[in-house]
């Protein structure tokens, strides 16, 4: 790879992770970024009101002192007033993609030949863990897909038996995409009969509510 391929990489990379956090800071995510970026990119926090089940912000009140109204950030839940706010934490590993021009379907749809690294070792034993691989139609446009899924995941659409998966942990998938993300590739069957099918990417695609799921009891920080 040339220093300049190097470069556009790098700059890919940050372009996506930037449009990341705003989408996730814009559905009510604390958003932190890594000092030294190994293995995880960001880490995310939201309140959650186990009173309300609910993604809930923390109660302002208004209060004279000194002469002035003056706000106040209290613990409390903004809807219920209760002392039961908990900060659902979520570990994200990002990786983007932009495309190569492809030839248009037959139906005449615009596609996009994208390299698809999935990276099975983010899995991590952990619920709270997600793979998020972004793909870019079009930065000056700002055309852009999100597809959000767990590790464990790639299981319906690849085989993680692989060598690939197993020894160097870099399987390279070619997925031809729409501008809308629609995922253009046949499904496959292997010798042992188990189908492996492209179109499971459609239900990653933009999936942001999966990370609002509650894991367990134990899915806090405080």
């Amino acid at each position: 790879m040339s220093g300049s391929e190097e470069r556009d990489k790098k700059v890919i990379g940050l372009y996506g992770e930037m449009r990341l956090a705003m989408e996730l800071h814009n559905r009510g995510w604390q958003v932190y970024r890594a000092y030294i970026d190994e293995k995880i990119d960001f880490v995310i926090l939201k309140s959650y009101c186990e009173n309300c089940k609910d993604f809930k912000n923390a109660l302002t009140r208004e209060q004279y002192y000194k002469g002035k109204n003056r706000k106040a950030v209290t613990p409390l839940c903004e809807t219920c007033e209760q002392d039961s706010l908990k900060m659902l934490i979520r570990f994200i590993q990002v990786k983007t993609s932009d495309g190569k021009p492809d030839t248009p379907t037959k139906s005449g749809e615009e596609k996009k030949k994208y390299s698809f690294h999935p990276k099975i070792r983010y899995h991590l034993k952990d619920g709270r863990v997600f793979y998020v691989w972004i793909q870019v139609w079009d930065a000056d446009t700002h055309d852009i897909n999100y597809f959000i899924f767990k590790t464990e995941d790639v299981e319906f659409f690849d085989n993680l038996e692989l060598d690939t998966y197993q020894i160097t942990d870099n399987q390279k998938t070619e997925l031809p995409i729409t501008k809308e993300g629609k995922v253009i590739k046949r499904a496959k069957t292997l010798s042992n009969g188990k189908r492996y099918d492209y179109s499971v990417f459609e239900k990653f695609r933009n999936n942001f509510e999966c990370l609002e799921k509650v894991i367990t009891e134990g899915d806090s920080w405080k």
